[in-house]
């Protein structure tokens, strides 16, 4: 089956996108499932958290496959979980193909502007255009990119503040 939120590796094995987060997580960081689970209501501010009988048997699967490996057990008998070599160089493959991830995503444009419009899936595509090429950046040119950011920060601000000053009966 092919999914739209699936990421390959080069032998052919799919990965789902919390999979693929999943191993990105604990590539900064060994954590629990409680600790994956918290980080995920964060980043989501609580509209979407994978269900523990989701997780829990994900993260016994990766194991499996020696991706992640138990490091330890800590308070309350909670299982830590540590990226192996293997998941490294996993998670790294799925990354040096994330065009597909942009393929994926235009996919989901496409649908999302037939429901809302075209004019909010063009912003929405811009903003992951911006993302995409500041990402591809070399570091010596990252600063200068940044500055175009703020740039376009303050222009934006200066706009909603202008919405603000139209809505009280200021001049803009």
């Amino acid at each position: 089956m092919k999914g739209i939120l699936k990421f390959s590796t080069h032998n052919g094995h799919t990965r789902s996108l919390i999979t693929l987060y999943v191993l990105h997580s604990l590539h900064r960081k060994p954590k629990t499932g409680y600790d994956l689970l918290r980080e995920i209501d964060d980043m989501t501010r609580g509209e979407w958290v994978p269900s523990k009988g989701t997780l829990y048997p994900m993260l016994r699967h990766l194991s499996e496959e020696g991706l992640i490996a138990p490091q330890e057990t800590g308070a309350r008998a909670k299982t830590i979980y540590a990226l192996t070599d293997a998941g490294e160089t996993t998670l790294a493959e799925i990354k040096q193909h994330r065009h597909r991830s942009r393929k994926n995503f235009q996919l989901l444009r496409n649908i999302h502007a037939e429901i809302f419009g075209e004019e909010f899936a063009s912003f929405a595509e811009k903003m992951w255009e911006i993302r995409e090429c500041a990402r591809d950046l070399p570091e010596e040119r990252q600063q200068a990119a940044s500055e175009i950011l703020d740039r376009c920060l303050s222009d934006l601000r200066e706009l909603e503040e202008d919405k603000e000053k139209e809505k009280t009966g200021g001049t803009p």
